[in-house]
């Protein structure tokens, strides 16, 4: 199915009070595969799923870089994506710092890093936590999180091989637990919610990432991306935005107007900020604006 495909089929099934939701283009970052977008301290905070660092972008256009972990990744496509680490979840910890996770799809791709508030980076151990969700998931490709009251909450992403996205609630104090020990152990049974946002054809639409609303619901970010697998990229036929109770209920879903491939969201009052993965490091991320319906 290509691009006009899909979204002639998107455009049957809409309702006429479920328009497409407006994005403006605000600029293009220095980073080719953002993945992750956290809005604190007046900047935009960016991890990047082919990189070992987290990027800062101010609003007014200065940027620096925050190394993860040591070393050089290979230029090489094929040999980047076998061994980057895969950072697509970024979380803000209210009084701790943020939270950097790999995807846990392999085992390169299974640890996570704090950056505290003084932007010093620990690394922690997510073989232990991956080891548990496998169990449910063994397609496991985790792309966002956020804390919600007592639980940390965490968002499997689907595929055409297994269309299941989910929201993974696992007790916050394991969290800290982990923080302390640098391993992420599963202490209590985490407890997941199925989120179905249906499909165009045979493309199920894909969760990519997620935050929490003032009010207590949660967005997330999803993608018509064509692949059946958790590691291969795909074709992006389309993204959009989905609100969810915070029981995982959903309240609605609604395309989004531009053909970039949304990967990171982050929510700054009514405004919706948006970050973009082209798959391809010849083509910058880009920064949009929605907002909130």
């Amino acid at each position: 199915m290509d691009r006009d495909d899909a979204n002639r089929l998107w455009e049957s099934q809409q309702r006429p009070n479920q328009p497409m939701i407006a994005t403006q283009l605000i600029r293009s970052l220095d980073v080719s595969a953002a993945s992750g977008l956290v809005w604190h301290d007046r900047s935009f905070w960016v991890v990047a799923d082919d990189e070992n660092a987290l990027f800062v972008f101010g609003r007014d256009g200065d940027s620096r870089r925050i190394p993860l972990l040591p070393g050089e990744l290979p230029s090489a496509h094929a040999d980047r994506k076998a061994v980057k680490p895969d950072f697509e979840v970024l979380c803000m910890l209210p009084g701790t710092g943020l939270l950097v996770m790999g995807s846990g799809s392999r085992v390169t791709r299974m640890q996570a890093v704090l950056v505290d508030h003084n932007e010093s980076c620990f690394v922690i151990d997510t073989k232990p936590l991956c080891a548990a969700l496998t169990t449910t998931f063994p397609a496991l490709n985790l792309e966002g999180a956020t804390v919600l009251g007592d639980e940390l909450v965490l968002l499997q992403r689907g595929n055409r091989g297994d269309r299941r996205n989910a929201l993974i609630f696992l007790a916050l104090e394991d969290l800290r637990q982990a923080l302390a020990s640098r391993s992420f152990e599963v202490l209590r049974a985490p407890r997941v919610v199925v989120v179905d946002l249906g499909q165009q054809g045979e493309i199920p639409w894909s969760c990519t990432d997620l935050t929490v609303l003032a009010d207590g619901d949660l967005l997330v970010s999803a993608v018509l991306e064509d692949t059946g697998d958790a590691y291969q990229d795909g074709a992006c036929l389309g993204s959009s935005l989905a609100r969810l109770g915070a029981d995982g209920a959903l309240r609605w879903h609604q395309r989004l107007d531009t053909a970039n491939k949304i990967e990171g969201i982050a929510v700054d009052g009514a405004n919706v900020w948006l970050v973009s993965d082209a798959d391809d490091r010849n083509q910058p991320s880009q920064l949009l604006r929605a907002m909130l319906p």
